[in-house]
């Protein structure tokens, strides 16, 4: 189908991963329709991952279950909406309420895949794959895409991208003199949580342990990243670590140094969770511990990545606290992640 919108609005999906794995689709947009004016809708965080890739002439904060929570300011969004009369929108979360509220707002085409019964507020509706009336997962950059293809537009990649702004790196440089990481030592970042839920979490003593060898036979340095909330999850790892790794606070770190730091880093060591797709975007090389996510969503640009993953029947669950005894995580050996680790630095990654 080839449309030729005026206005587009897109609706960001909402965790900062699958931003990221967006990002293909938004320039793919961006470069298709040079002469229509895009707006992009999703969170704060989101804005400051995505600045300075010029992919939008206009951006609009809004976080449903954040500051804009509430139907008082849903419906208000919506009058929003309305008011600037978009013709086509791009709805990348598969809620019914992103639908919802295109269709509130007044957006003529609304674009979207057909899920979670939410058929009636789009008018174009985006058929899945399905085996025996089961949803089939497929790599999130290319289920982004195909929004987007249906518009008409081809890809103009397929791999994610972001980029560091001068401020930011400035920043990220200071911070490594600070840190005492200009002796040419290699620095191994480590992200240990994930907002997603604990099944998504690697042990924390498995993390001090890979922390201590990381640092006693390879001589790197190691910085860990924990997010908001995670301080008690850090603590744990500090106080088993036997060599004190270096702690960054989380509110050091919003998305946009995150992105600096990560790119500064000879590897990231990370759940599976939006720290490893930052890394991907950049191009650095990422150690990924897997248990609970179904690896179909993001079997794409793993050229520079290593994943562990144990192959068991429970998994993947898909669930945020695992009922059992979290096995999927717990078998992968801080050895074998140290071994991957070394792999990486060296650029063995197959």
């Amino acid at each position: 189908m080839k449309l030729s919108p005026q206005k587009v609005i897109v609706r960001l999906p909402n965790w900062v991963g699958d931003v990221v794995m967006a990002t293909p689709a938004l320039i793919s947009l961006r470069k298709g329709l040079p002469e229509s004016e895009i707006t992009v809708m999703g969170k704060e965080n989101a804005r400051v991952l995505l600045d300075g890739l010029d992919l939008w002439d206009s951006y609009l904060a809004f976080n449903r279950h954040g500051e804009q929570a509430g139907t008082f300011t849903f419906l208000k969004i919506a009058g929003t909406l309305r008011r600037q009369r978009f013709d086509t929108g791009l709805i990348f979360p598969n809620s019914p309420s992103a639908a919802l509220l295109f269709a509130l707002g007044g957006v003529k085409r609304r674009i979207g895949y057909n899920r979670h019964g939410r058929g009636a507020f789009l008018t174009h509706l985006v058929p899945v794959e399905r085996e025996k009336g089961r949803f089939i997962p497929v790599p999130m950059v290319i289920y982004y895409l195909k929004l987007v293809g249906f518009l008409g537009l081809n890809p103009v990649t397929t791999h994610p991208h972001l980029t560091v702004t001068p401020g930011d790196e400035a920043w990220a440089e200071e911070l490594w003199h600070n840190l005492g990481y200009m002796d040419g030592r290699p620095v191994v970042g480590v992200t240990p949580g994930a907002s997603f839920g604990p099944s998504k979490r690697w042990l924390p003593d498995y993390f001090a342990q890979v922390s201590d060898m990381l640092r006693g036979k390879l001589n790197v340095h190691v910085l860990f990243l924990p997010g908001p909330g995670e301080e008690p999850l850090m603590e744990k790892i500090r106080g088993t670590c036997n060599l004190e790794p270096d702690i960054l606070a989380p509110d050091l770190t919003p998305l946009n140094r995150l992105k600096a730091i990560i790119n500064r880093c000879a590897l990231l060591l990370t759940n599976d969770t939006g720290p490893r797709h930052i890394a991907v975007a950049l191009r650095r090389p990422v150690v990924v511990i897997t248990g609970p996510t179904d690896p179909r969503y993001t079997a794409t640009n793993l050229e520079e990545t290593i994943v562990l993953r144990k192959k068991l029947p429970c998994s993947p669950c898909m669930l945020k606290v695992c009922p059992r005894d979290h096995a999927c995580m717990a078998h992968i050996t801080p050895r074998e992640v140290f071994n991957a680790c070394e792999l990486a630095l060296k650029g063995t990654f197959h």
